[in-house]
This record gives C-alpha cells, sequence and structure tokens, in this order.
C-alpha cells in the first residue's frame, strides 16, 4: 500500500487486468493522454477493494494486502457467500464507493440518499420479471432526491444527473450479479453507460425477495396466475403495485400464445363490472398488439354493454375515426366512453370527449340524460363532469342529473 493508503500504481495496472473491472489506465481522448496518477483514480477497482475488505476477504496489515481465512475459504462455500457480498456492497454504498468526494461535481448528500434507496431501486425489475426500463427506474429515484433536497437548478438537470448515478448503481449491481443491464449506450471514451434495461439474474430475484422483504415489502412471486384465466389475473392483482402486476401480467402472457391471452382478456373485460379493471384489461390487450387483439375488441364493439369501452381502444390504436365514439342514439355507450377517457387522461379527458357532443346547449341536454344509464361508470362520470367543467351551466346539468339518479335509487 501507499503511505496514503492506497494500492501501488504497478498493482493497480495488474489487478485491473487480472480483474476485468474495465478501468482505464493512462485514459486517451483524441490526441491528448490523461495519465492514471494514482490507483485512488480507477474507481471501479476502488470499489471492489473497498468491498473486498467490507466482505472480510482482505484486510490490511501493516501497510500490506492479505487475505484472509475468509478470503481463503471462499472457493469452498460462493453460494453461501453471496448474500454477505451483497450486504457488503450496500454497506459501502454501490454509489459513494465509486465516488471521490472531492470531485467538483460531487454531492455526497445526495450519494448517501440513493444509497439508502439503492435495494427499493429492484422492486421495479422484481416485479416485472423481465427488462425493466433504466430510465424508469431512475425516474423513480429522481423523485426521491427532488422530494429530499432544493437545487438552484431545473428539476430536468436534476433527472438527468440522478440518471446518471442510478446507471452507476446499476453497474454496481451488475458486478455482484444481481442484475444485467441490456442495451446500455456503448460509453466510447467515457467510463459511464447509458439507456438501456435491466433485468434481475437469476441469483438477483433471490436476493432481491430477501432484500425487499428485510425492508418490509410484500414480495409475492411473479407467476402466481400464470395458469389462471384473465379474470383471475386481475381481480388477484387488484390492490397490488404496478410492478407486481406488471410482472404477473408478463408471467400470465409468456405462458401462452398471443391470440390465446387476446382471447382470454377480452372474455374477462367483458365478465368484470369493475371500471378500472376493464381498463386495465384493455390496456393489457393493446400490449399483446393491435394486430392480434383488434379482431376481439371489435367483438366486444358489438355488444351494447361494452361497445363505449371498446370503442375508445380502437380509437387510440387508429382503428376507427374519432368521431365514432359519440353515438346520440347510444348515450350508455357514451357514459362508458366518458368514463374510460377519464381513467386514462383524467379531468381534461373526460372534458374534450364530451366537447364531442357539440355546444354547451348541446352538452347540457346530453348531460341530463345521462341518469338513467345502467353504466358502473354513470355516478363517476356525473360527478367528475358536476366537479371539473369549467362551464357552469354544465357542471350544474351534471348535479341534476347526479341527483335524480340517486333519488331514483332511493339512496338521498
Amino acid at each position: 500500500m501507499t503511505q496514503k493508503g492506497h494500492l501501488t500504481l504497478a498493482d493497480a495496472r495488474a489487478l485491473v487486468d487480472l480483474l476485468g473491472t474495465g478501468d482505464l489506465v493512462d485514459r486517451r481522448i483524441g490526441d491528448r493522454t490523461f495519465r492514471t496518477r494514482s490507483s485512488d483514480q480507477l474507481y471501479r477497482l476502488r470499489q471492489v477493494f473497498a468491498w473486498a475488505k467490507k466482505a472480510g476477504v482482505v484486510r490490511v496489515a501493516h501497510g500490506k494486502v492479505v487475505a484472509t481465512k475468509r478470503g481463503l475459504g471462499l472457493g469452498d462455500d460462493l453460494g453461501g457467500f453471496y448474500d454477505r457480498a451483497v450486504d457488503a456492497l450496500l454497506a459501502i454504498g454501490p454509489l459513494t464507493s465509486q465516488r471521490f468526494s472531492d470531485a467538483w461535481f460531487a454531492w455526497p448528500e445526495v450519494d448517501e440518499v440513493l444509497d439508502s434507496v439503492s435495494a427499493h431501486l429492484l422492486i421495479a425489475p422484481y416485479g416485472a420479471k423481465a427488462a425493466f426500463p433504466l430510465e424508469d427506474i431512475a425516474a423513480t429515484a429522481a423523485g426521491v432526491v427532488l422530494e429530499a433536497f432544493s437545487f438552484r437548478v431545473e428539476d430536468d438537470e436534476v433527472v438527468q444527473r440522478v440518471t446518471t448515478d442510478v446507471a452507476d448503481i446499476m453497474d454496481a449491481f451488475e458486478l455482484a450479479v444481481v442484475v444485467r443491464r441490456i442495451g446500455a449506450v456503448d460509453p466510447g471514451d467515457s467510463r459511464q453507460t447509458s439507456g438501456g434495461s435491466v433485468v434481475l439474474t437469476p441469483a438477483g430475484v433471490v436476493c432481491a425477495r430477501r432484500l425487499l422483504a428485510d425492508a418490509g415489502y410484500d414480495t409475492p412471486v411473479p407467476d402466481r396466475f400464470a395458469d389462471g384465466n384473465a379474470t383471475d389475473l386481475l381481480l388477484g392483482t387488484d390492490g397490488e403495485g404496478a410492478a407486481v402486476v406488471y410482472g404477473e401480467v408478463m408471467a400470465w402472457r409468456a405462458a401462452r400464445e398471443p391470440g390465446q391471452a387476446a382471447a382470454e382478456m377480452s372474455d374477462a373485460v367483458r365478465e368484470l363490472d369493475d371500471p378500472d379493471l376493464r381498463v386495465l384489461g384493455l390496456t393489457i390487450l393493446g400490449e399483446i398488439g393491435s394486430d392480434v387483439a383488434t379482431p376481439c375488441v371489435r367483438e366486444l364493439a358489438s355488444d351494447p354493454a361494452m361497445r363505449g369501452l371498446a370503442l375508445c381502444w380502437l380509437v387510440d390504436h387508429c382503428q376507427v375515426g374519432e368521431e365514432e365514439l359519440f353515438d346520440p342514439s347510444d348515450l350508455p355507450g357514451f357514459v362508458d366512453v366518458l368514463g374510460y377517457r377519464m381513467v386514462k387522461g383524467g379531468p381534461d379527458g373526460l372534458i374534450s370527449t364530451l366537447a364531442l357532443t357539440g355546444d354547451h346547449g348541446r352538452q347540457v341536454d346530453v348531460v341530463a340524460g345521462m341518469w338513467k344509464a345502467p353504466s358502473p361508470m354513470t355516478e363517476l362520470v356525473l360527478t367528475a363532469v358536476s366537479q371539473v367543467h369549467p362551464t357552469k351551466v354544465v357542471a350544474k346539468a351534471a348535479r341534476k342529473a347526479l341527483f335524480k339518479r340517486r333519488s331514483s335509487w332511493g339512496d338521498s
């Protein structure tokens, strides 16, 4: 070791090749060569050395690095050592252990927060049971950072920086064989990989289940409904987090051909009464593929009770024009249209779709007649129109229709 406690540069050069850390020694950028002056500049080797010490594989004694008894016996029980190794990486901080604390771009407080949630960033790929976009994982991390700190720069700049940090965290997890990064952009002259997706390794799935359970999360194994029908899938995952739902859906789809999956999901949409689950089922049909799902959705559109929702799907997938969403002779179907648009697009989606009926006077007429619609979305739609429509006469018409509906059912 050097007097500053670093590996000697000669040893570092040998270890970079021996361990395959990927560090660039004497990096060249264009015609210039930037000499490596200290092993501390080799961020990945520095991380591995700190990691090995924390895991108890090596120790420093009298200015030299020596193997411990555990390190010498490591080959006898690699599987049993795995959890200890991952825990050691989390203890040194998968991000902090790569950083120079005095670098001009350092933000150690943010690094500390990101290290504290690094295991939580495995939730999405664990729940998805498939490759998950790194940018989506980074967006979750950025939300944590923006909530914890105030910055003098735009949020977009913070998100960009955090995305870089999350890429570094996932690179550390890849080194620990917890994840694999797929489709990351070649860093070229830079050490930083970017983009692509993250998928858990088989060992990473088991490890993530342990870490997330320790953090207080429910960690069901994604494939509970793979052998069940689509109705069981939607009902069984109702109320679960988005990542868990995504994972269960992916496992369910993987167990059947696309055509079978589309037919079963369209049956579930017809069978279920819950508006949110119907919308989710239609969303899954879109993920299966419009080429396969369109015939099933057209069949749904022939059912008066499903026509509104099915038409919205067909419009969204460019199968029919938007003008078909409003049929003056099918007011119950239009209530479903409004409900679907509200669930998918919020108040703006609801108001813009209601405008398909015509001017405010025509909207009042349409809203006034909605109270008889048998759709389970009727009260939801009337309540929303009464609360968010910017035109008072339309909102008032919705309140009157809502009162008539509740009075007719003896609920007032």
